[in-house]
């Protein structure tokens, strides 16, 4: 136990980082309006995994037996994951999407599994207390039965297999979906099927808890942050992060919607996009309007930001020079700097987050779409 202490005070450092990380992108989530309905099933499916980090925390830091009461009871929630990540795939992009009768099955794991543990929510402190000893104590030689495994392990099967499922969902309606939604859903079948054999080899060898939950909680934190990260764009959270920054400002509503159009103007004339060099300072200077309520009109009035404007000019500026035939004549790189981007990486990122598509494959689809 003393030679995984050190390591597992930097995972317990980490986990708390990780669960304040996850956190911040279930709030980002819920306040993506552009999401529609299916946020809400984003948001859970995330918080189905970031509240069980907090299992893991309480494991590692060995306050589990402090606080008895807390063991076990957001377990049911991990039977929403794997639902919740599904209706999130089978929503998206799809603004009129309704539960069916059929849909409202995916929940009965969830609702059997909570019905199951409810009792031990019940349990007396002694009874808990001697459920988390057996946890943290090594298994007998013996090893567990196929019921024991088959209980601990059946979320990770059911995450697995709706992973499974919503990635096929993906291939099949290719036109609807982007090649980011896929990087989750293959996220999630790596997680679910490494945490299997993962648990299984420790139910097997007969580790002990706090080293399967170090290991576990850490590979469970990659996937968290790697969600994150492909989430949440900063640049665009910042409008988010700024909304009570405009409360005090002096801008009018008429002044609001008259910079509006100043701004619109003088992108859409001038075209000042296709400078890979722009910034807000020089959109300021040439309209003689301050940086500030530039920013501020963008958020409240155009419900986006500077860099989000910018890339949507540029990107809607490649889409007419593909369709123009100009990739006959240029490369994608080339094209991408004529439009404005500084490298051929930050072109790619910006058309496929637009388009769901790579421009090669963006100008095949509207070669071969009827006209």
């Amino acid at each position: 136990m003393n030679s995984i202490e050190p390591f597992a005070f930097v995972i317990t450092f980490l986990l708390g980082g990780v669960i304040l990380l996850g956190c911040f992108i279930i709030m980002v989530i819920l306040k993506s309006i552009s999401l529609k309905y299916s946020r809400y099933f984003l948001a859970v499916s995330l918080f189905g995994l970031v509240q069980h980090l907090v299992t893991y925390l309480l494991f590692t830091t060995q306050l589990i037996k402090q606080w008895p009461h807390l063991f076990g009871v957001g377990y049911p929630l991990l039977f929403l994951v794997g639902t919740t990540f599904y209706l999130f795939i089978k929503s998206y992009g799809v603004p009129s999407f309704k539960l069916s009768k059929i849909d409202y099955l995916h929940f009965l794991p969830f609702t059997v599994m909570f019905i199951y543990y409810l009792p031990r929510y019940f349990d007396t402190t002694e009874e808990k207390l001697s459920i988390i000893k057996y946890y943290y104590d090594i298994l007998p030689e013996s090893g567990v039965s196929f019921s024991n495994w088959f209980m601990s392990s059946l979320h990770l099967l059911l995450l697995l297999g709706y992973s499974l499922v919503s990635l096929f969902l993906l291939y099949k309606k290719d036109r609807k979906n982007g090649i980011l939604l896929k990087r989750f859903s293959l996220l999630l079948i790596i997680l679910s099927a490494f945490e299997i054999v993962l648990q299984t080899g420790f139910l097997l060898t007969g580790a002990s808890a706090i080293t399967s939950e170090i290991i576990l909680s850490s590979l469970m934190s990659v996937t968290i942050l790697l969600l994150g990260y492909w989430i949440v764009d900063i640049k665009q959270v910042l409008p988010v992060l700024e909304g009570k920054k405009y409360k005090t400002s002096p801008l009018s509503k008429i002044q609001s919607k008259t910079i509006q159009k100043e701004i619109k103007t003088y992108i859409e004339t001038d075209r000042p996009f296709l400078n890979a060099n722009l910034k807000i300072a020089d959109v300021a200077s040439a309209i003689n309007i301050p940086s500030h309520h530039i920013s501020q009109v963008l958020n409240e009035e155009m419900n986006t930001n500077f860099y989000e404007m910018i890339n949507y000019h540029r990107i809607e500026k490649a889409k007419e020079m593909l369709c123009s035939g100009a990739l006959e004549k240029l490369s994608v790189q080339a094209i991408g700097q004529e439009c404005g981007f500084s490298s051929k990486t930050s072109f790619y990122r910006a058309f496929k987050k637009a388009t769901l598509k790579t421009p090669t494959a963006y100008i095949k689809e509207v070669s071969n779409s009827p006209q």
